[in-house]
Protein backbone atom coordinates (compact mmCIF):
# COMPACT_ATOMS: atom_id res chain seq x y z
CA UNK A 1 0.00 0.00 0.00
CA UNK A 2 1.27 3.48 -0.88
CA UNK A 3 0.78 6.23 1.64
CA UNK A 4 0.82 9.87 0.63
CA UNK A 5 1.63 12.67 2.97
CA UNK A 6 1.04 16.25 2.12
CA UNK A 7 2.45 19.16 4.00
CA UNK A 8 0.20 22.16 3.67
CA UNK A 9 -0.46 25.49 5.26
CA UNK A 10 -3.99 26.14 6.30
CA UNK A 11 -5.77 29.26 5.08
CA UNK A 12 -5.09 31.12 8.34
CA UNK A 13 -1.34 30.52 8.07
CA UNK A 14 -1.30 31.71 4.46
CA UNK A 15 -3.20 34.87 5.37
CA UNK A 16 -0.90 35.52 8.33
CA UNK A 17 2.18 35.15 6.13
CA UNK A 18 0.69 37.43 3.47
CA UNK A 19 0.00 40.09 6.11
CA UNK A 20 3.53 39.73 7.50
CA UNK A 21 4.99 40.16 3.98
CA UNK A 22 2.86 43.26 3.45
CA UNK A 23 3.99 44.76 6.77
CA UNK A 24 7.66 44.01 6.03
CA UNK A 25 7.27 45.59 2.59
CA UNK A 26 5.80 48.75 4.17
CA UNK A 27 8.73 48.98 6.62
CA UNK A 28 11.22 48.48 3.77
CA UNK A 29 9.51 51.23 1.74
CA UNK A 30 9.72 53.65 4.67
CA UNK A 31 13.38 52.76 5.22
CA UNK A 32 14.15 53.36 1.52
CA UNK A 33 12.34 56.71 1.61
CA UNK A 34 14.25 57.73 4.74
CA UNK A 35 17.57 56.64 3.24
CA UNK A 36 16.95 58.78 0.15
CA UNK A 37 16.26 61.86 2.30
CA UNK A 38 19.41 61.57 4.42
CA UNK A 39 22.70 63.27 3.62
CA UNK A 40 24.71 62.19 6.68
CA UNK A 41 26.72 58.99 6.09
CA UNK A 42 26.37 57.63 9.65
CA UNK A 43 22.60 58.10 9.51
CA UNK A 44 22.46 56.39 6.11
CA UNK A 45 24.54 53.52 7.52
CA UNK A 46 22.07 53.13 10.41
CA UNK A 47 19.18 52.85 7.94
CA UNK A 48 21.15 50.34 5.85
CA UNK A 49 21.90 48.29 8.98
CA UNK A 50 18.20 48.19 9.90
CA UNK A 51 17.28 47.10 6.36
CA UNK A 52 19.98 44.42 6.34
CA UNK A 53 18.94 43.08 9.75
CA UNK A 54 15.35 42.70 8.59
CA UNK A 55 16.10 41.22 5.18
CA UNK A 56 18.99 38.85 5.92
CA UNK A 57 16.79 35.77 6.05
CA UNK A 58 14.60 34.40 3.28
CA UNK A 59 12.03 33.25 5.84
CA UNK A 60 9.18 35.71 6.33
CA UNK A 61 8.70 34.72 9.98
CA UNK A 62 12.36 35.50 10.75
CA UNK A 63 12.20 38.83 8.90
CA UNK A 64 9.01 39.72 10.76
CA UNK A 65 10.59 38.95 14.11
CA UNK A 66 13.60 41.16 13.31
CA UNK A 67 11.62 44.33 12.51
CA UNK A 68 10.98 45.70 16.03
CA UNK A 69 14.59 45.26 17.14
CA UNK A 70 15.96 46.70 13.88
CA UNK A 71 13.79 49.81 14.14
CA UNK A 72 14.66 50.31 17.81
CA UNK A 73 18.38 50.05 16.96
CA UNK A 74 17.89 52.60 14.18
CA UNK A 75 16.19 55.02 16.55
CA UNK A 76 18.93 54.56 19.17
CA UNK A 77 21.57 55.41 16.58
CA UNK A 78 19.60 58.44 15.38
CA UNK A 79 19.22 59.56 18.97
CA UNK A 80 22.95 59.20 19.53
CA UNK A 81 23.72 61.20 16.39
CA UNK A 82 21.25 63.90 17.33
CA UNK A 83 22.38 64.21 20.94
CA UNK A 84 26.02 64.35 19.85
CA UNK A 85 25.01 67.12 17.44
CA UNK A 86 26.51 65.11 14.56
CA UNK A 87 23.47 65.78 12.38
CA UNK A 88 20.20 67.65 12.44
CA UNK A 89 17.20 65.74 11.17
CA UNK A 90 14.67 67.54 9.00
CA UNK A 91 10.96 67.51 9.68
CA UNK A 92 10.42 65.12 6.74
CA UNK A 93 13.00 62.70 8.16
CA UNK A 94 11.46 62.94 11.63
CA UNK A 95 8.03 62.21 10.14
CA UNK A 96 9.26 59.01 8.48
CA UNK A 97 10.87 57.83 11.72
CA UNK A 98 7.61 58.59 13.50
CA UNK A 99 5.69 56.59 10.88
CA UNK A 100 8.13 53.70 11.30
CA UNK A 101 7.72 53.85 15.07
CA UNK A 102 3.93 53.92 15.05
CA UNK A 103 3.58 51.34 12.28
CA UNK A 104 6.09 48.96 13.84
CA UNK A 105 4.57 49.16 17.28
CA UNK A 106 1.03 48.78 15.99
CA UNK A 107 1.66 46.13 13.34
CA UNK A 108 4.35 44.15 15.12
CA UNK A 109 2.57 44.06 18.50
CA UNK A 110 4.98 46.20 20.49
CA UNK A 111 2.58 48.70 22.10
CA UNK A 112 2.97 52.46 22.14
CA UNK A 113 5.38 53.10 25.01
CA UNK A 114 8.02 55.65 24.22
CA UNK A 115 6.22 57.58 21.49
CA UNK A 116 6.45 60.69 23.61
CA UNK A 117 10.24 60.54 23.26
CA UNK A 118 10.26 61.45 19.54
CA UNK A 119 11.07 65.07 20.42
CA UNK A 120 14.05 63.95 22.49
CA UNK A 121 15.39 61.77 19.68
CA UNK A 122 15.38 64.60 17.18
CA UNK A 123 15.39 67.73 19.35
Amino acid sequence: MVEFTCKYLDWGDMMKEAKQKKNIQKVNELLAELYDLLDHQAAKAAVQNAYNKINTSDKVSVQYAEVPEAIEALKREFSRLSLAKKTKFTRAQEEIVSQLTVFTRRSFQKGFEGLGMVGVWFG
